[in-house]
């Protein structure tokens, strides 16, 4: 039996099986909730597959790591990890969840940092300006958005923190605090900014919040850090590797990967910079600059950068985008962007998967101007025409009372409810095999 057909007689097997994973075997690692994710996929789903299909030393990627789901799961099991994705938060997310760092180095750098900043806050130390500093080096737009969305004493605290943490001298460990830092502001609820629920990426500013303190949510949130990290087998973990990249140009070689596991925005993706940019602003990231970024990543409608055109679409996805194109002309064409996206995506993981093994795409539909979009197929006839095997398009059903959706603030509770019972109950993992 060639290794290709025992790949896919396995991961057929493993397709057949709940992929729901709404009651996991096993909880969830306490690293999972080091910082909040909207709509991430459940980590039982990631850890089914890496533990079907690959073994300890086995490489896995997930080329568009939001916040290091897969990565973790694979890392806790002994795989050497490589994630990729654009977003700067993403990415320091991943990084801190598959990061070597034992508890009591965490809770003595974040307990320093946190002292450090409690100086700085009351004056008491150089530089007697924290705010005037890491204001300084803002641009007016980045100024804008502080005072718009952060009161004066929390832009002192934040301010305060940021150069607390700046003198931390591990990457490792400073890359952690600022992964802290950043709970503090995007959050399911509360939260120190004057936003209500960044975590659904939808934010609206509120008259009468009264944020909590930043230097009191730090240390909250520090020591349930140094919790997780307790949690981990160190001598059990494999490598992680987070790199700043394109799923459509993958700085990786041919034939390198043993496993992709991933989850790729839907057609009509959420906007995660929108809240992102609450902490990154603060964390040296100009407003301007991360709304360019913004324009490039996969799903955006206000992508800035021209999609990959070179080969055709297959003709059951022109027909999808033709059918948009008769009720919208403008969401036909970010539709059709974000396939010709995927297709440059999905060429590329067939590019760096080892002959005989196997990809985990997962998505599910989307509705545009009324038409049911079935992204799931049509990235499995996209995976189909990149020269994958597709084995099968199984559904998993969606815990809609967990999953992360947008918040909606023009509904009341019981239409909010109805507007998320309106919205999918099902998506789909698609698995391929390279032969």
């Amino acid at each position: 039996m060639s290794s290709a057909v025992h790949a896919g007689s396995r991961l057929a097997d493993l397709l057949s099986g709940d992929l729901a994973f709404q009651a996991p075997a096993r909880d969830a690692h306490p690293l999972h909730a080091l910082h909040p994710f909207a709509a991430r996929f459940p980590h039982g789903l990631a850890s089914h597959f890496i533990n079907g299909l690959t073994r300890p030393g086995d490489a896995v990627l997930d080329p568009m790591c939001g916040s290091g789901i897969t990565l973790l799961e694979g890392w806790l099991a002994g795989r050497n990890m490589t994630g990729v994705d654009l977003d700067p938060l993403a990415r320091r997310q991943s990084m801190a969840r598959t990061a070597a760092l034992h508890p009591e180095d965490v809770r003595a750098a974040g307990l320093s940092a946190l002292e450090r900043a409690a100086e700085l806050h009351s004056g008491g130390t150089h530089p007697a300006d924290p705010l005037g500093l890491v204001r300084g080096a803002m641009d007016e737009a980045t100024q804008r958005f502080a005072d718009y969305w952060f009161f004066p004493d929390t832009q002192r605290e934040l301010a305060a923190l940021v150069v607390a943490i700046r003198s931390e001298s591990c990457a490792g460990l400073r890359n952690l605090l600022e992964v802290v830092f950043s709970s503090t502001i995007v959050t399911k609820s509360g939260g120190v900014s004057r936003a209500r629920d960044l975590a659904h990426t939808r934010p609206h500013r509120v008259a009468d919040k009264r944020p909590r303190s930043a230097l009191r949510q730090f240390e909250i949130l520090l020591n349930r850090a140094a919790d997780a990290y307790a949690r981990v087998e160190q001598t059990e973990v494999g490598s992680s590797e987070v790199v700043a990249g394109d799923s459509r140009r993958l700085p990786l070689r041919s034939e390198s990967v043993d496993l992709i596991v991933t989850s790729p925005p839907y057609a009509n993706a959420l906007d995660y910079m929108r809240a992102h940019k609450f902490s990154l602003a603060w964390l040296g990231d100009a407003i301007p600059r991360l709304s360019d970024l913004r324009g490039h990543y996969i799903g955006s409608e206000r992508q800035s950068s021209g999609a990959s055109r070179e080969s055709a679409l297959p003709a059951s996805v022109q027909a999808v985008v033709g059918a948009v194109g008769a009720r919208d002309a403008a969401k036909a064409r970010v539709l059709d962007r974000y396939f010709h996206d995927m297709a440059a995506a999905t060429g590329e993981m067939a590019r760096v998967l080892r002959r005989g093994t196997a990809a985990i795409i997962v998505v599910g539909p989307s509705v545009m101007r009324d038409v049911l979009v079935p992204t799931h197929q049509c990235l499995a006839d996209i995976a189909a025409a990149a020269g994958l095997d597709v084995v099968a398009v199984a559904p998993r059903n969606l815990d809609r009372d967990r999953r992360m959706m947008p918040a909606r603030t023009a509904f009341g509770a019981a239409e909010e409810r109805a507007g998320i019972e309106r919205r999918m109950h099902t998506e789909y993992v698609i698995g391929a095999v390279k032969p």
